[in-house]
């Protein structure tokens, strides 16, 4: 049998060189996308010490599960990452309890993040971890298995790197607790219904804390990989763990658009009020993308525009 001609194949140094030029070549024309898309949006004044965020930020960055991580943009520069910290928290509680889907739904809602209506026909039991009432119970228990919620999602983001940028804002979670009267409403029916464990004044000061924490989009990008990288043999879930969040992300991470992401972009994703988006690729890696002005879903105009982009030329779907 004759041996395969290599003559022509590339060396590994090279190949990977390659392919990190064409990462980074669709990165800068993704983020020129977003930008362009971003003027289009609006900045959020819902929690006024955001409110005064330039609309001109833009940040992007790209991991790969080879460990390669490019970024562009205000990329070291940290922002109030908010809804997306609830992925982490509800990893973080998944390491102590695999099982918390039992305090928590799985499925869709078309009732808004903040439904407190939702909340009542479902007798207390939150729709799924990405709404608020869902977080809010996540935080609640892992309040209990860690002590400190904020710590621990803290911990989780910074795992990657541990001289990571990551604080918690307190102006902002201050902000947040003195216009944050849904949320309250929310823990209040929660514990009417004797969902909560801690007390509700604890629980709304961890929720805010968490929800204010500060990272940089290198920082998410990084710490998110463990949700992409299946052969990752220091994973902190478990497989059946890490298929289960990619799956909700798919189906509820973007709340009432995540039917409108999954067939643009086809991908799992996370949104937050602050103008970030981290998506997931399963076996390639993570984007996340920080631009202020939102949709009128409430979603970041410039960083679903940017990452529907760099979707499109990298081929990254899971479909």
């Amino acid at each position: 049998m004759s041996k395969p001609d290599r003559r022509n194949a590339m060396p590994p140094c090279a190949a990977r060189t390659a392919r990190i030029s064409e990462i980074s070549e669709n990165l800068e024309a993704a983020a020129e996308v977003g930008r362009q898309t971003a003027r289009e949006g609006t900045v959020s004044a819902q929690i006024p010490a955001l409110a005064s965020v330039p609309a001109t930020k833009f940040a992007m960055a790209v991991a790969t599960v080879d460990g390669t991580v490019l970024h562009t943009g205000d990329s070291t520069e940290t922002f109030s990452i908010q809804s997306l910290s609830k992925l982490f928290a509800l990893c973080v509680l998944l390491q102590h309890r695999p099982d918390a889907w039992l305090d928590v739904g799985w499925g869709p809602t078309n009732a808004g993040y903040g439904s407190v209506a939702d909340l009542e026909r479902n007798n207390g039991r939150p729709t799924n971890p990405f709404v608020n009432s869902g977080a809010i119970v996540v935080t609640d228990r892992l309040i209990t298995h860690s002590g400190d919620a904020v710590a621990a999602s803290i911990n989780l983001l910074r795992r990657a790197d541990p001289s990571a940028p990551v604080d918690s804002d307190a102006a902002v979670a201050t902000s947040e607790s003195l216009t944050g009267h849904r949320n309250s409403a929310i823990a209040h029916v929660l514990t009417e219904h004797g969902i909560l464990k801690n007390p509700i004044d604890r629980v709304l000061q961890q929720y805010f804390s968490q929800c204010a924490i500060t990272a940089t989009v290198q920082t998410l990008a990084r710490a998110s990989l463990f949700l992409a990288d299946r052969d990752n043999k220091f994973n902190p879930l478990d497989a059946a763990s890490v298929r289960r969040v990619n799956a909700v992300l798919l189906t509820s991470g973007m709340y009432g658009a995540a039917g409108d992401i999954a067939y643009r972009v086809g991908l799992p994703a996370k949104s937050g009020i602050g103008g970030g988006i981290l998506a997931i690729m399963p076996g390639q890696g993570t984007i996340c993308v920080w631009s202020p002005p939102l949709d009128s879903d409430g979603n970041s105009a410039g960083g679903i525009a940017a990452i529907e982009e760099f979707a499109r030329l990298a081929g990254w779907s899971v479909f």
